[in-house]
């Protein structure tokens, strides 16, 4: 334990890497405080599912239409330059929101304001691991994913309350308030933190291709992580489809608040931080996949737990274990993936996953809406427990299938590196 903290107590020992992290953890907070108060105007219009579903998926599309692009931002671009335009778009955005209460203005404000997340986000994640020593990037991620799960449900809960005491306006003003602050954070960048240039005129390029190549063309090196990248992507589905429902599940089903429904965001998140300090602590490529496998297949069993809960707090006490379980597989995917994978291309290869990862989430939102308008939403969550738990089957029979092949060879020997992966 004592090397432990050692290792983390190295990698925070660079002012501008403990500036970054605590700006990204504030708005962490704001984004969450904000995506409550959304999802509650949205459960507030009566318009069903239906509404939560457009709303999410709104969040999901520019991710995925804009992983090409933002990738190769974070590889070659001016991380200043990139990060204080991308943060003072979001900035507007959120106070827009703040303004407006429409359905159509919500969202069309929203596709703005994640397409300014899109496009600055793999950059943000890149940075921190330059500033670091080659080896603590593993450390970087937990800590990423650590004040995450801290900051999250704080901004759950926080947006609970401000709706339910002074409407949602307050918690999105709050939000703008935190990109600010990250466009300050942003302006004090080193030269460090600059992407090495590439030749050929590289940076001309762009917007050539809504799909990352660097990232794609690098994954595909390693065949078990390639693999277990693409195996997430179903788990992604299942697992994320309830995201439609959860409010209804959790006010018009087990009648919650919305304070009560902030809490059992801030509940789940706030187990999410012990989760990622235990990702932290594994450091073997078979341990770490291993967990991977199993967590998943554990989320899947916690899911049809909360969809037969017979109250509110038994759906808090396995929000609790499933925030855990959660922490702790997005700590391990993203050290598991990046760890292994070339320097030059991390911004690219963040950029594909989370792209990918997205455009599973928007099916997961549309096959939860149906799900949940045909069958209510107890349903969906035991129909995408026990499917999660059936991909976790195959996703790690085909990882150790890959693995008996012993495909595992690399191209690249740069192996330096991580960075954070959204949800």
């Amino acid at each position: 334990m004592k090397q432990i903290l050692h290792e983390y107590a190295t990698v925070l020992r660079d002012r501008t890497v403990r500036l970054l992290l605590a700006a990204a953890a504030v708005s962490v907070l704001g984004d969450s405080a904000a995506m409550v108060a959304l999802v509650l105007r949205a459960h507030a219009s009566e318009r069903g599912p239906w509404a939560v579903s457009v709303l999410l998926l709104a969040f999901a599309l520019p991710v995925v239409l804009t992983m090409g692009p933002a990738g190769a931002l974070a590889d070659r671009a001016d991380p200043r330059r990139v990060l204080v335009a991308t943060a003072l778009v979001q900035t507007g955005a959120a106070l827009g929101l703040a303004v407006v209460s429409g359905v159509v203005a919500t969202v069309v404000l929203v596709l703005v304001l994640q397409t300014a997340f899109a496009l600055g986000h793999p950059t943000w994640s890149a940075i921190v691991p330059r500033l670091v020593p080659p080896g603590g990037a593993g450390r970087v991620v937990a800590l990423q994913q650590s004040l995450r799960g801290v900051a999250g449900p704080a901004g759950a809960a926080v947006g609970g309350v401000l709706v339910q005491w002074h409407g949602p306006s307050t918690a999105l003003v709050l939000d703008a308030l935190t990109f600010l602050g990250l466009a300050a954070v942003a302006l004090t960048l080193p030269r460090a933190a600059r992407p090495r240039p590439r030749p050929g005129g590289a940076a001309r390029r762009w917007t050539a291709s809504i799909l990352p190549g660097d990232g794609l063309r690098e994954l595909r090196t390693d065949r078990v992580l390639l693999v277990l990248v693409l195996s997430l992507l179903p788990m992604i589905v299942a697992l994320e489809s309830v995201n439609v429902a959860e409010v209804f599940l959790v006010r018009d089903v087990l009648g919650a608040s919305a304070a009560q429904y902030g809490l059992a965001e801030a509940v789940t998140g706030g187990s999410a931080v012990l989760g990622a300090v235990l990702g932290g602590s594994l450091t073997r490529r078979a341990s770490r996949t291993r967990a991977v496998l199993g967590g998943v297949g554990l989320l899947g069993l916690v899911q049809v737990g909360q969809g037969l809960a017979p109250g509110l707090l038994v759906y808090l006490v396995l929000g609790a274990g499933l925030g855990l379980v959660l922490g702790l597989v997005n700590a391990l995917v993203v050290a598991l993936v990046l760890d292994e994978l070339a320097a030059d291309h991390r911004g690219s290869v963040l950029a594909l996953v989370g792209g990918l990862s997205r455009a599973a989430s928007a099916l997961a939102l549309v096959a939860g809406g149906v799900v949940s308008a045909v069958a209510g939403p107890r349903t969906l969550y035991v129909v995408a427990g026990v499917t999660g738990v059936l991909v976790a089957l195959v996703a790690a029979w085909l990882v150790h299938r890959s693995m008996d092949r012993g495909s595992t060879a690399r191209v690249s020997t740069d192996a330096v590196a991580a960075t954070t992966l959204e949800a």
